[in-house]
């Protein structure tokens, strides 16, 4: 007994399921997207993935820019290095050139150095013989004091050259110290263009490694598009085939009645240019402002056929014969379904605001062999 409930328990829960997915399906089928909706949103794609594009473009040329700028700037700062290099060069060959004056200068001193050490050695020896004997040597007094005389003024003399020679090697190498500290300054300011030199490298190989990215991103969004178009030009020739009139088995007595009698001002007419959400847009058909819920009624006897636009809105699509097709737009509700037959001045529908509209209104929209015309030439606003 217990098996058996739990088996009818089961099979319950089967038929429960079942019917939800039955319930579900007809909603499922409801949103599956039209071929119309379909080819808008591939539409919108198309121009956002153009819209990306531009902006793709549009960073590579700044990179491109920022390149060619950095590598002005690179060339300009290799011609700056190139002679600030040559300056070094100088630089250094006129320390070098000092040095030599100074080690000459120094060699000078050290020579009268030693020539004074010599002469005052050779003195040192004469001022330690007996006066006597410089006495007997000389002939008489004023040549023994010319002699001493002589002798302080070669001491003199000595000193003298001795110091100027010194000071001239001091003056030497206070010059050389300033050529060193001049070569210091030009090799920091080499060193200063070097690393602006490799900032400007790296800022060169950003941007190639940008123009690089934007290329293949270019590349891919290049293929992106062409997939797209081909899937947009397959969706627009099912637009095409769904707004094309259909065969039936009546013709069309080339004329419209007004769909919603009085209401016969327009806020848009055919042929009109619009701005929609900041696009362009050439108006397909006329626009008839109304209260939400008026009557639209059938233009001409027709067959219907329905959609559902994500521009259009609730719309319906009644073909008269001879080509001939009507759209009716943004409807809040229909009151036929596809494949029903109507008359001149049957209800269709309900005047709403659905799909792409800014009110309630009615798109009313002619077509003569799949192409939109104006319907004023059809139109019998008292029929």
């Amino acid at each position: 007994m217990e098996k058996r409930t739990k088996i009818i328990r089961i099979i319950c829960l089967a038929l429960a399921v079942l019917m939800l997915l039955s319930l579900s399906a007809p909603v499922l089928f409801a949103y599956a997207e039209t071929p119309a909706e379909r080819l808008e949103r591939l539409k919108q794609e198309l121009e956002d993935l153009q819209a990306e594009t531009e902006r793709v473009k549009d960073n590579k040329e700044k990179a491109e820019q920022t390149k060619q700028y950095y590598q002005a700037q690179a060339n300009n700062l290799k011609a700056q290095i190139a002679a600030l290099k040559e300056d070094i060069a100088a630089q250094v060959e006129s320390i070098n050139a000092k040095n030599a004056e100074v080690a000459e200068k120094a060699a000078s001193v050290l020579y009268q150095k030693q020539m004074f050490e010599q002469r005052l050695r050779g003195m040192y020896e004469l001022s330690r013989q007996s006066n006597l004997a410089i006495l007997f040597g000389i002939d008489n007094l004023s040549q023994m004091l010319r002699f001493s005389e002589n002798l302080q003024q070669i001491t003199e003399r000595d000193t003298d050259l001795v110091r100027q020679l010194r000071a001239e090697q001091a003056l030497l190498e206070e010059q050389r110290t300033e050529l060193e500290a001049q070569l210091a300054a030009l090799s920091a300011r080499e060193q200063e263009l070097m690393d602006t030199a490799v900032a400007y490298s790296n800022a060169i190989q950003q941007a190639s490694a940008t123009i690089t990215a934007a290329e293949a991103d270019l590349a891919a969004k290049d293929e992106q598009e062409k997939d797209l178009r081909e899937q947009y030009e397959q969706a627009q020739k099912e637009w095409e085939a769904w707004a094309r009139a259909e065969q039936v088995d009546f013709e069309f007595d080339g004329e419209f009645s007004w769909p919603i009698p009085n209401y016969y001002n327009l806020s848009s007419d055919f042929g009109t240019t619009r701005v929609i959400y900041g696009v362009r847009d050439v108006h397909r058909g006329m626009d008839i402002p109304a209260p939400a819920g008026t009557p639209i009624f059938a233009a001409a006897d027709g067959v219907v056929n329905t959609n559902n636009h994500w521009s259009y809105g609730i719309s319906v699509k009644l073909s008269h014969g001879n080509g001939v097709a009507t759209i009716y737009g943004h409807m809040s509700q229909r009151a036929v379904n596809n494949g029903d037959y109507v008359t001149k001045g049957q209800l269709i529908g309900y005047v709403g605001s659905t799909g792409n509209s800014t009110g309630n209104h009615l798109h009313f929209e002619v077509n003569v062999n799949n192409t939109p015309v104006s319907a004023w030439p059809y139109l019998k606003k008292n029929a």
